[in-house]
């Protein structure tokens, strides 16, 4: 196989953006902490359309924690968009980040 082939197998259109959230009990959290990542993720999704970089994809609940999915055709500029309002925001602040390009290994920062 040639190496460009191989590059294409390992470059997708697709990146994707999972931001963690610590709940405050090794489950689902509260109501109030549903709540509020309700609307953070809203913001957050709102953003990402504006910027036109990508979408909000959905969440997931469990293990303590929440992730929120996030979908464009660049993940930088998807992190970029997300990190202005996470790192003002109560519950974004020490989050985790883990960036998805394409197929490759993720990156994981923190706010």
């Amino acid at each position: 196989m040639a190496e460009d082939d191989a590059d294409d197998l390992v470059q997708s259109d697709e990146h994707d953006v999972v931001v963690h959230l610590k709940m405050s009990n090794r489950s689902m959290g509260t109501a109030r902490e549903r709540l509020d990542i309700t609307m953070l993720a809203e913001q957050l999704g709102e953003a990402v359309l504006d910027a036109k970089v990508g979408e909000y994809d959905g969440d997931e609940y469990g293990g303590g924690e929440c992730l929120l999915f996030f979908a464009g055709p660049n993940a930088d500029q998807l992190y970029a968009v997300l990190h202005s309002i996470l790192r003002t925001h109560q519950l974004g602040r020490g989050a985790m980040v883990q960036l998805q390009y394409g197929s490759g290994e993720p990156i994981t920062k923190r706010i």
